[in-house]
């Protein structure tokens, strides 16, 4: 009797699995039909343009970590800008080519806002508007600001080696040498 039932049981669980399998595909194929219908009315109508046409026309649907808007176009998955670039320009952005925001917003599909750029100009563009994480936002500092002028201002006032703040701070002389000399941590 025990082996009957832990037969039926295993025949059910099989027969789950196969059905969890069969919805899984179902679920994507469903979600790749409805994606491809994404027309380029209907991208259009997923910006907020109320503010006019030299405003910003913000993306309305999904983003990601970045900010930067998420779209699926003709069942392929691309940057909501990059597509309003494409579909305004009515071609495709040249390979390796970044599309730059002339207003600073990552979620903008205004194509008067955007430009195709390279990877150099796209950094300077980061860099001259701001947007460079620097100092203790960059993610790899082992430093504060205010460790930063401690440095500066042990060196300039005492008899302080780099050798011996480089201990202090747990960071090595070069780094020091580049704090001191304001190589690094310029913007303080």
């Amino acid at each position: 009797m025990i082996i009957c039932v832990v037969v039926v049981l295993l025949k059910c669980i099989t027969i789950c699995l196969v059905i969890n399998e069969a919805l899984k595909k179902l679920t994507g194929l469903f979600f790749i039909l409805h994606s491809t219908k994404m027309s380029e009315e209907r991208f259009w109508n997923n910006l907020d343009r109320t503010e006019g046409e030299n405003k910003c026309w913000v993306w309305k649907l999904s983003c990601n970590s970045e900010g930067y808007g998420n779209a699926c176009f003709k069942g392929k998955r691309i940057k909501a800008h990059r597509l309003a670039f494409e579909l305004f320009h009515k071609r495709k952005i040249i390979e390796g080519m970044f599309i730059l925001h002339s207003c600073d917003n990552c979620k903008c599909c205004n194509p008067f806002h955007l430009r195709e750029g390279t990877p150099k100009e796209n950094m300077n563009d980061k860099v001259l508007r701001n947007r460079q994480p620097r100092g203790e936002t960059s993610g790899r500092s082992k430093l504060t600001e205010v460790q930063v002028l401690e440095i500066r201002n042990k060196y300039a006032e005492s008899n302080w080696t780099y050798t011996r703040l480089g201990t202090e701070y747990g960071v090595g002389q070069s780094t020091i040498s580049y704090i001191i000399n304001r190589k690094r941590w310029t913007h303080i």
